[in-house]
């Protein structure tokens, strides 16, 4: 007896369920296909796999769902081990669907070969989960409805990666154009499950069914199976929309930095005055002009881009012809090109232009386009030919100042820069180049090497400033003197790296100064001459008083001769006393000649109280003609000093004369007092104090001036060349008030060790 088909019939809840499912997890498909494509790396990896699972469990449960509702009126249970790897063929085929709608193209033999890897993914899940009923039947299968649902199949992934790979990029809310791919794709994934299950018929079988590893599922197991499907997908879903908006609001925060960058970009531009552009050669229409391009070339935005021609028409008439032959030579070659030019604005302003270009090859070596810059140079020229109008007015002050201007490096002994004016002051020719230091230090003087060398190196070991005075040689023969600055300059890590300064000529000064000390010392000469004539009676008497003695002590010795029996001893002693007054007189007559002398100042080791006491001697008889008491108050143990002793005698001279000259008419007592100390601050300290008239009323700071004199046959020159000596010696020379009445004039000098040098 034939075999009777069992009758089926359908849960069509569970069917609409299944579609509802269906359309869920198309909806999901959609929607990981942007974040697919919106990968890269390991996250687009990570989000096939993923998106693939999820996917995958929303077919499988469709199908699963789908067969569930298709009810037998026989018990059926399901081979869990077969259901397994049913959902893995549906994740297989979702993998396959993600990564061809992933792709930034998807060509027509790429959607075909996927469409078929995926068709034939979702019908081996289809009729893998088939193979997994366990019941007492035998299924058959009608070949061309199985056939026909693979073509179904195939179609319906083909129509779902078409969907998906055109509405991947739905970026804000649920999008109607994706829920309206999900419902296509959702009902039509159904179709091809319900045609696969209208091809199998069953017919009962007694053979014993084998349930090992079989289950049997309940209402609750289904509200199970609905349930994680649907936590599945509603995960997905919403990592799917976190992951969405968080790349939205990373791409909204580099469109902003984009747009900040366009800001400071354009910003840029017109700060440095640049404006940048394209065009499609390098005389062919313009294709892009940056704000600042026309405001540097004079054109506004709203009247578009101009034409090559018309841009021409803008270039000043002498440099047109220059433009065109650049640019068309650069077109001809497709190489780089760098230019400058005048252009003239509708007002008439002519601005330069310095044009920089580039061109643009496509990966077929065809020339694209030309890029480049456009930049306002008009200040930039101005200041270079400041800048050359200063070098020339620098040029020609160093010339007429003898200073040339130098830097060398510290660490290689080389010059970096060498003046014009610094060759002709060393005697060397500009056409040498940049001198070696030794070919320098050849010129310099050979007594003035070490002393130079010395100041540099001390300048080097102390990073600091350095001055020195020195002589160089030049190959005639001729020798001049140099005064050295330098600077040094340091790097930012404070290591010294080169020293910057000049060089002048003071030969002329040099030559003045001693021409000016000649001078002074004439002067000075004068002075003592005038001071020595007015003192002339004194002197006399000065030296008639040891001669007077003289001639009495040579008469007494006489008279002890004649005698019938001489006194030896008694002539003895008057001779004795014969010869100290002639002495006596030898060194007055010795110290006037001295100051009558003509010599130049000769620098030695000085004892100022000796210079005290010799004039303290000299001037004896002229105190003692004013009634004049003379106090010297000397310092035991006074350092000595560095200096001309002749000048110095003259200082005393001048300010004890003075002082003498102060007092003559001062009815009361008249008294002199030289001290002589040492300063706290390494100094020795002269004062001569006296009692007279004191200091000229509000004229005290005019008596140091030339020809300036309270004195009816005064020069006015006696204070002021004592002033200059002794700031010759490295000292200073001051007057004050004394109390209750008179001056006292001061003067200090260095200890030897600081003395002039």
């Amino acid at each position: 007896m034939a075999a009777v088909n069992l009758i089926g019939s359908y849960n069509y809840a569970l069917v609409a369920l299944s579609v509802f499912i269906a359309m869920f997890a198309s909806y999901a498909a959609l929607d990981l296909a942007s974040r697919v494509t919106a990968a890269g790396g390991w996250s687009r990896a990570l989000w096939v796999l993923g998106g693939a699972s999820a996917m995958g469990t929303g077919i499988w449960s469709m199908h699963y769902i789908g067969m569930l509702a298709f009810i037998l009126p026989i018990p059926v249970a399901y081979h869990w081990p077969t259901v397994l790897l049913s959902l893995l063929a549906a994740i297989l085929a979702s993998v396959v669907a993600l990564y061809v709608v992933g792709r930034q193209k998807m060509s027509a033999s790429r959607a075909v070969a996927g469409s078929l890897l995926m068709g034939a993914g979702i019908a081996s899940m289809h009729y893998i989960g088939m193979s997994a009923m366990r019941l007492p039947a035998i299924c058959q299968f009608n070949s061309f409805l199985v056939v026909l649902s693979v073509v179904f199949a195939i179609l319906i992934s083909l129509a779902a990666l078409w969907i998906s790979f055109h509405f991947r990029d739905e970026k804000t809310g649920i999008g109607r154009e994706k829920l309206a791919g999900a419902v296509v794709m959702g009902a039509a994934i159904p179709i091809m499950h319900y045609t696969g299950m209208a091809a199998a018929s069953f017919t009962p079988s007694g053979a014993p069914v084998d349930l090992s590893h079989a289950v049997s599922i309940s209402g609750l197991g289904i509200a199970g199976i609905v349930a994680v499907t649907f936590i599945v997908l509603g995960l997905a879903l919403l990592t799917s929309s976190m992951d969405r908006r968080s790349a939205a609001k990373a791409l909204e925060l580099q469109e902003e930095k984009l747009q900040r960058s366009e800001a400071y970009l354009a910003e840029a531009q017109r700060l440095s005055r640049t404006g940048s552009w394209a065009r499609v050669s390098a005389t062919g229409a313009m294709s892009y002009w940056s704000e600042e391009c026309y405001r540097v070339l004079g054109f506004h935005p709203r009247d578009g881009l101009p034409r090559f021609e018309t841009f021409l028409q803008r270039v000043h008439p002498d440099d047109q012809a220059s433009v065109r032959e650049i640019s068309a030579a650069a077109g001809r070659d497709k190489v780089d090109y760098e230019t400058d030019y005048r252009i003239v604005h509708p007002g008439g302003e002519v601005r330069d232009i310095h044009v920089v270009a580039h061109p643009v090859f496509n990966p077929s070596g065809d020339l694209v386009e030309y890029v480049g810059t456009v930049m306002d140079v008009t200040e930039g020229k101005r200041a270079e030919e400041k800048l050359r109008r200063s070098e020339a007015y620098l040029a020609e002050a160093q010339k007429l100042t003898h200073t040339g201007s130098w830097a060398w490096d510290v660490a290689e002994r080389r010059a970096l820069h060498l003046s014009e004016e610094w060759y002709r002051i060393y005697g060397f020719d500009p056409e040498e180049g940049m001198l070696t230091w030794e070919r320098r230090e050849e010129r310099i003087h050979p007594d003035d090497r070490t002393a130079q060398r010395q100041a540099i190196e001390r300048a080097i070991s102390e990073k600091s400033d350095y001055e020195v005075e020195y002589r160089i040689l030049l190959p005639g023969g001729a020798a001049r003197h140099l005064h050295s600055v330098g600077h040094p300059v340091l790097d930012a890590s404070g290591n010294l790296v080169q020293f910057v300064g000049s060089s002048t000529d003071i030969t002329e000064r040099r030559q003045a100064e001693e021409a000016l000390r000649q001078a002074q010392a004439d002067l000075a000469r004068i002075s003592r001459i005038t001071t020595m004539g007015e003192l002339t009676a004194s002197l006399a008497h000065e030296v008639n008083q040891p001669i007077a003695a003289a001639v009495t002590d040579a008469s007494t010795c006489l008279r002890w001769l004649n005698r019938d029996h001489p006194d030896l001893e008694e002539a003895r002693e008057a001779a004795s006393r014969v010869v100290k007054d002639a002495t006596r007189a030898a060194e007055i007559i010795s110290r006037t000649r001295l100051l009558f002398r003509k010599v130049n100042p000769q620098w030695e080791s000085v004892d100022l109280n000796e210079i005290i006491r010799e004039m303290v001697a000299l001037m004896s008889a002229e105190a003692a003609r004013y009634s004049t008491s003379v106090r010297a108050e000397l310092a035991a143990g006074l350092p000595q000093v560095m200096g001309d002793r002749v000048q110095l005698q003259q200082v005393l001279m001048n300010l004890i004369i003075n002082s003498i000259e102060a007092m003559k008419d001062v009815d009361g007592t008249r008294e002199l007092t030289i001290q002589s100390q040492c300063g706290d601050d390494g100094q020795v300290l002269i004062s001569v104090s006296d009692t007279g008239v004191g200091l000229p009323p509000q004229q005290a700071d005019q008596i140091f001036n030339a020809f300036f004199t309270t004195k009816g046959h005064g020069t006015g020159m006696g204070l002021r060349i004592s002033r200059t000596i002794v700031e010759s010696h490295g000292g200073r020379l001051w007057a004050s008030e004394n109390s209750p009445r008179g001056a006292s004039f001061c003067f200090a000098l260095p200890i030897k060790a600081d003395a002039h040098e």
